[in-house]
């Protein structure tokens, strides 16, 4: 491949929304061995990997040791007039803390919220429960869809502070008793856990009409044996129709994408090994990568699961040849998700049913120092010392924009919108995949003929405003890994 090394931490590229950045700000000044090095490796990458090299060559160019290399990383990221296109490239002093929630494996307290303001003053903050996933420590204690969270260890959550609670205690790995608006206080502590994305699976008759149900949350490598039992289970019960609810799924690994979208697609279009998604990379990536620039649905594939474990599913045998795709989208469906809406649009009738997507239309490696270094052959550089100096350190790189087979990218710029609109609304009082929960009671009525008024009423949290506002999302970040070359500063 040219001058690209062949080294692999992970054979896939990366699908993911937006990386905390900032949270990687260090507060104290680098070290000059650690600057020397992390300049160097943050260049490299950038200058090699990068979807944008050639428009952002005036910012690498002026790229020197000296510089700190986080804000060398966010001025090189790729703008138009004056707007940051590119919100994802991100260098982390610790990448280890975001590989969880790419392979679904992470300490966590096991459920998903959404952040309101819980006064009309937007003063005060609460946490409503998205769900719970399957045998966590959220789940055993009984958290439920709908609960409401008004404090964290007895401090209650405002506009200023609720940042830094809900990292420390919802995001940090330790203990919280959580305050509920019902008047109960749970005690949680986080385990190392994974988060089963193939969640709420159910199959629905509608006036004769089998429908299926399937709340999934992140294309993990793990999930597609999962996905394989699920969709022969759907297959089994003759479905007609699939609701995919995406609702709150920020993407993963595109090798998940297109072995979802394999069981989906008509069955012609898999055994033909058709084209899924077309990607886009720099001059240099494009010329390297010549015959890896299609993905193609497939009949049989082989997961990597681990460096030296795997296992083959079979898309095809399971497909159940649905007539019809209703996706359930917010603006928290992302990357992977959007790849998979983008790709199966020219091959069937997709319905998007919800709000915009996120709008994330590219995707990129974790490229690690340590992996960039042990590859490096050169003179007048101590390979071993810039290991050691960046042990942890890693730059997930923007390095590819993908399409359909036809070269459209739906999800560019700003997200695909929805086909029809419904709200999500965990205080409606049902759980996910319950005919009345709001989103998807609102598919069903489309489905019979209908309209999206049909939806379940919105209701009001006990003890809370009247109307709950959203309060800025505080997302954890995961990323995927391959290695970069050196090239001279």
């Amino acid at each position: 491949m040219r001058r690209f090394t062949a080294f692999l931490l992970l054979a896939a590229t990366l699908l993911l929304p937006a990386a905390c950045h900032k949270d990687n700000v260090v507060e104290e000044e680098l070290p000059d061995e650690v600057r020397y090095y992390a300049n160097l490796f943050a260049y490299n990458v950038m200058q090699s990997y990068y979807l944008w090299n050639e428009e952002m060559d005036r910012e690498l160019s002026s790229w020197h040791y000296s510089d700190d290399p986080f804000d060398k990383v966010d001025a090189c990221r790729y703008k138009q007039a004056g707007k940051t296109v590119d919100k994802w490239t991100t260098l982390m002093e610790d990448y280890s803390s975001f590989m969880g929630s790419v392979t679904g494996n992470t300490k966590s307290l096991g459920f998903d919220f959404s952040l309101y303001y819980a006064d009309s003053g937007k003063e005060k903050v609460c946490a409503v429960v998205r769900f719970p996933y399957a045998d966590s420590p959220a789940s055993k204690a009984g958290l439920r869809r709908g609960d409401v969270i008004l404090t964290l260890d007895g401090q209650e959550m405002t506009a200023s502070n609720y940042v830094s609670l809900v990292k420390e205690y919802l995001y940090g790995g330790g203990s919280v008793t959580l305050g509920l608006a019902d008047g109960r206080s749970v005690k949680l502590t986080a385990v190392q856990l994974y988060e089963e994305p193939v969640q709420t699976v159910r199959t629905l008759d509608a006036d004769g009409k089998k429908i299926g149900y399937l709340h999934f949350t992140s294309f993990t490598m793990d999930a597609c044996r999962k996905l394989e039992e699920v969709m022969g289970q759907f297959k089994e019960d003759g479905i007609q129709e699939l609701v995919l609810d995406l609702r709150y799924n920020t993407g993963g690994y595109t090798l998940t994408s297109s072995v979802l979208a394999s069981m989906l697609a008509p069955l012609s279009a898999v055994t033909a090994g058709e084209v899924f998604t077309q990607d886009v990379y720099n001059k240099e990536l494009s010329q390297a990568f010549e015959n890896e620039l299609l993905t193609c649905f497939t009949p049989e594939v082989r997961i990597p699961l681990t460096l030296i474990d795997s296992c083959t599913v079979s898309p095809a045998r399971v497909n159940p040849g649905i007539q019809k795709l209703w996706v359930i989208t917010t603006d928290n469906t992302a990357s992977a998700s959007e790849a998979l809406i983008c790709g199966l649009k020219p091959y069937m009738d997709v319905v998007l049913v919800g709000e915009r997507t996120y709008g994330k239309f590219c995707g990129g490696f974790l490229i690690t120092a340590q992996g960039f270094f042990s590859s490096v052959k050169a003179e007048d550089l101590d390979t071993a010392e810039a290991m050691e100096k960046l042990e942890k350190w890693g730059l997930y790189v923007i390095a590819s924009r993908y399409s359909d087979k036809n070269g459209v990218t739906l999800s560019m710029p700003d997200g695909i919108p929805a086909d029809y609109e419904a709200k999500d609304n965990p205080l409606d009082g049902f759980q996910l995949g319950d005919p009345s929960e709001t989103m998807l009671s609102a598919v069903l009525a489309l489905s019979a003929g209908g309209s999206t008024k049909a939806a379940g009423p919105m209701s009001a949290a006990p003890a809370l405003a009247p109307a709950l506002a959203p309060a800025p999302p505080v997302r954890p970040a995961g990323f995927g890994a391959l290695l970069g070359p050196l090239r001279p500063l």
